[in-house]
């Protein structure tokens, strides 16, 4: 190998030994622990089980609920966070609004949740957004006529809230990466659709959101990972509860390995959600990428 070719494993080695020091090794330890029968304040008694942690998981109904959740989670987050951050930013990166001093605060303004720590979002939301006496939610609803809800006591109620908190947390990130990239898309082009007599959803639609398709891409799988492996928010303003009714696999991973002490069960999970992850993540950039080239 030449030395032109080899210079720039050189900049990226030091990230590929980083990568490998806080990731590959965690994963591989997750892996070994997860064949083994371990206890968590008895970690010298470790007893080979080979697979069984993972035929007890797939076979236990609360792991099966624990996925659904996930899921429906994970889709709440991600299409929430993308639709709102891409539609307030659509708004403020507009030719007459872009670049003013209102656009500026109203950016700063969304940022704060972002910028927030993820536990202090879900005691926010837990004690003022979704209180059912006197919270946020409850309280605009009143306003046009409606009778709030318990809404974290509630079982058919509890997961809609965390995605909504979740989702309120995540939004300022896909907010900042779509007014950047629609703040980049030359204004005639806008001007001349307009001249041809294209409506506003034909801009967006035909315009803007093709000239910004790679940065959706990038957000949706911000956002999808994220919200897959989200735990503090949840921790904080459900618990995982009513009735496991908010229990997502993170969640699962805490009341197994700690709650409950067992390692081995808790490794296998936790591990079952790194590769689930990372499948979807290498199926969501294949796609996006065919979907890119394909332009």
């Amino acid at each position: 190998m030449s030395n032109r070719h080899f210079r720039p494993w050189l900049f990226i080695l030091p990230g590929i030994i980083m990568g490998f020091i806080v990731l590959a090794i965690p994963v591989a330890q997750a892996l070994r622990n997860s064949l083994f029968r371990i206890r968590l304040y008895r970690l010298d008694q470790q007893v080979f089980v080979n697979w069984e942690n993972y035929q007890r998981l797939w076979g236990d109904p609360i792991f099966l609920m624990s996925v659904r959740t996930t899921v429906l989670f994970t889709v709440g987050c991600t299409l929430l966070s993308v639709l709102l951050g891409l539609a307030i930013a659509g708004v403020l990166a507009t030719s007459g609004i872009r670049g003013t001093v209102g656009a500026r605060l109203l950016i700063a303004f969304y940022l704060v949740p972002f910028v927030t720590t993820p536990v202090v979002v879900g005691m926010l939301g837990r004690l003022f957004m979704w209180e059912p006496e006197y919270g946020l939610v409850n309280f605009l609803l009143s306003g046009i006529g409606i009778d709030g809800a318990n809404w974290l006591i509630d079982r058919n109620t509890a997961l809609l809230a965390a995605v909504i908190t979740n989702a309120w947390r995540l939004t300022p990130l896909a907010l900042l990466i779509f007014y950047a990239a629609l703040a980049t898309i030359p204004d005639a082009y806008i001007e001349s659709a307009r001249v041809d007599g294209a409506s506003g959803l034909t801009i967006l639609t035909r315009i803007k959101i093709p000239l910004i398709r790679f940065h959706i891409s990038f957000v949706g799988l911000v956002m999808l990972t994220s919200a897959f492996r989200e735990f503090d928010v949840i921790y904080s303003l459900t618990g995982g509860g009513p009735g496991r009714a908010t229990e997502v696999l993170s969640m699962l991973v805490y009341n197994r390995g700690v709650v409950n002490s067992n390692l081995g069960v808790a490794s296998a999970v936790s591990f079952s959600m790194f590769v689930v992850v990372a499948i979807v993540a290498l199926i969501y950039i294949a796609v996006a990428r065919l979907g890119n080239l394909g332009r």
